[in-house]
């Protein structure tokens, strides 16, 4: 009976082995890739950032802004310029996008305002092309702001996007990941991906569980693999990812510690503070008032690596 229902099912187009006596019911035409294929390489996967953009533009700019953040960025579109500074302040975006013709006439003063209070804040000056918007970008390109985009022109989908996603707060994650350089160059390209991911949007990452979990691995397996190159413990990289974009809000003059905190992901003050000495032996308001860029990134780099003289902890380290 068995022999009759194979001889049915191949009449059907059924493909069975009898070379095994046993049916095989479907067979796979494509090989599933597996994490040793060589075929496989996760260098060549890109890394998708969160940006969060706050925008104050005319209808028209606004919509097309839309489509190119996508559901994978968030925006806040303000109403009025009062209701765009509140905004900056109250939800600590990653861009600003601003047309300063959004009323008609050239409203320069706000932005170079918001310029001057948050310098870490990157501004993208998103525009029509005409006489009076050109006076407006060259008054705003005297104080600093060298991002435009021109509409029709510059703001194709793809390489608006790519503006979007690469100017905010790069330079300290810059910095952070050429001093790391020698401990990541030893590690598996998918946690050396989530170390860049992780500094380039901390947002993203809540614990260390988001940061094994980007990695691909187990936690208790990043934790061997990060004290394996003298990293003390994925706990200090989230906490130092956390710190690196404090320190680039706690140097605009207009934003106060406790919104920092809070901004960062720190339930109180006395958290970042503690994280704070933790990590660099300073308090957030020293920090601000006399730490440099390079020194602070160099006191973070002491504070996540292993001393040479501790040794090695093998499984779970606590620190």
């Amino acid at each position: 009976m068995w022999r009759r229902d194979m001889d049915r099912l191949s009449r059907k187009g059924v493909c069975c082995s009898w070379r095994n006596k046993r049916p095989i019911w479907t067979r796979r035409t494509e090989r599933k890739p597996a994490f040793c294929d060589r075929n496989v390489r996760f260098y060549d996967i890109p890394i998708r950032l969160h940006v969060d953009v706050v925008a104050y533009l005319p209808r028209q700019l606004l919509s097309h802004l839309t489509i190119v953040l996508g559901p994978q960025h968030s925006l806040f579109a303000a109403g009025r310029w009062d209701e765009l500074r509140a905004a900056v302040l109250q939800r600590g975006a990653d861009v600003l996008v601003v047309d300063p013709m959004t009323e008609g006439a050239a409203s320069v003063d706000v932005i170079e305002d918001i310029h001057r209070q948050f310098p870490s804040l990157p501004i993208v000056i998103y525009t029509t092309m005409s006489a009076p918007s050109m006076r407006a970008i060259h008054h705003l390109g005297r104080v600093g702001l060298e991002h435009v985009v021109l509409n029709r022109f510059e703001d194709e989908r793809a390489r608006f996007l790519e503006l979007l996603e690469r100017v905010p707060g790069q330079m300290l994650s810059d910095q952070m990941l050429r001093s790391l350089q020698p401990e990541l160059a030893r590690l598996p390209v998918p946690v050396v991906r989530a170390v860049e991911s992780l500094f380039r949007s901390p947002a993203r990452f809540r614990n260390t569980q988001d940061l094994s979990a980007a990695a691909g691995t187990i936690l208790r397996t990043l934790y061997r693999q990060l004290d394996g190159v003298g990293i003390r413990s994925p706990r200090l990289l989230v906490a130092a990812a956390r710190l690196l974009r404090a320190y680039a809000l706690l140097r605009d003059p207009g934003r106060q510690i406790k919104a920092v905190a809070a901004k960062v992901g720190y339930h109180s003050q006395y958290q970042l503070t503690q994280h704070m000495r933790m990590l660099t032996g300073r308090t957030p308001r020293a920090v601000r008032n006399y730490i440099e860029p390079e020194q602070f990134v160099q006191l973070l780099v002491e504070g996540i690596r292993r001393p040479a003289h501790i040794p090695r902890v093998h499984g779970r380290s606590r620190s």
